[in-house]
């Protein structure tokens, strides 16, 4: 299995206000949070996983008809708690991760791979991130299975 590959792009900003994270310490906490959202993907971490989102967190993708699903952060959450308690084996690796940091917010695009059981599917996806007080967290995914 090939290991994911991090390519950062960070826009940082020249200044920094008293009391602020500085940019080295947000762009070390934003790659934790990247990596948490596959490391952390697990059955056994699933509790921890979850709170890597904002509760008005959303979720689009296509589907193969061509229109766009809409899903709220618990409407995922359950899909991804039935997947883990119906299969022997679930996962996702992203790959040709891009990192765009402006400030407090910042975009994640990979490619995906998405496993379970002997099933494999590749994709595309973007996550929307924001830091306030207590740290970065997730506000939106969009995917797509299909091209």
């Amino acid at each position: 299995m090939r290991m994911a590959t991090m390519a950062v792009v960070l826009g940082l900003s020249s200044t920094v206000s008293a009391g602020a994270q500085v940019p080295d310490q947000l762009d070390r906490d934003l790659t934790r949070l990247v990596n948490d959202y596959t490391g952390l993907y697990t059955k056994d971490t699933f509790e921890q996983w979850r709170t890597l989102f904002l509760p008005s967190f959303a979720v689009a993708s296509t589907t193969a008809e061509g229109g766009v699903s809409m899903r709220t952060l618990e409407q995922f959450l359950a899909a991804q708690q039935r997947g883990f308690a119906e299969r022997t084996r679930m996962g996702e690796r992203l790959e040709n991760v891009a990192i765009d940091r402006r400030g407090r917010i910042a975009t994640v695009r990979a490619d995906f791979v998405f496993w379970h059981d002997d099933e494999t599917s590749r994709g595309k996806l973007a996550l929307l991130a924001i830091a306030d007080r207590t740290g970065w967290h997730f506000q939106s995914l969009v995917f797509s299975y299909h091209d």
